[in-house]
């Protein structure tokens, strides 16, 4: 006898600077003209533009994923950074093509004004 898969949980979001909420159900790129990188594991994405007057947001800045049931953040080997700031503890600065995982209440800085909040799964 075979157990009963468990349904799906439901997925982390980011809530952007401008209060809309995005799903982590698929991976996220987000930039100012974010694309899909020639090399990705999947082509199932969600391109989140940002506003950047300054030019301070790369094209595509971040990517956000779910993996093993936590979120990683990578720096798309943006000009700039990600500053990521985890509840309680100091900000942390992602450089060109650095890895995080990203835990709900951190803040990511992607410049520009645009910072976003993760959030846990609804």
């Amino acid at each position: 006898m075979t157990e009963p898969l468990d349904p799906p949980g439901a997925p982390y979001r980011i809530r952007m600077s401008d209060g809309v909420v995005v799903g982590l159900d698929l991976t996220v790129y987000l930039g100012r003209r974010p694309s899909v990188p020639r090399i990705a594991s999947d082509r199932r994405v969600r391109l989140v533009a940002v506003p950047s007057r300054e030019k301070v947001v790369s094209a595509t800045h971040l990517e956000l994923r779910t993996s093993g049931g936590v979120v990683v953040a990578t720096d798309m080997r943006s000009t700039n950074g990600t500053i990521i700031t985890p509840p309680g503890a100091p900000p942390r600065t992602l450089l060109r093509g650095e890895t995080a995982v990203v835990v709900p209440g951190s803040r990511i800085d992607l410049g520009d004004g645009n910072v976003l909040e993760l959030l846990g799964p609804e």
